[in-house]
């Protein structure tokens, strides 16, 4: 049935990028928020390793 509809539709340009979205549920959609939150936790982490270390590694050659 959808093929129908896109077979009668007129062309806009810039819409080419236009599609539908499945309904997320409120659980999936709070995980991905938790995921996305827990990813930049971490990314922040690593860049907090990575200055110590690199202090660390500038005490060790003097």
């Amino acid at each position: 049935m959808t093929n129908k509809f896109v077979e009668e539709a007129p062309y806009h340009p810039g819409y080419e990028d236009a599609s539908f979205k499945a309904p997320v549920s409120p659980v999936a959609a709070e995980l991905d928020s938790f995921r996305k939150s827990n990813s930049r936790y971490l990314n922040f982490a690593d860049v907090i390793v990575d200055f110590c270390a690199s202090e660390q590694a500038k005490h060790l050659i003097k």
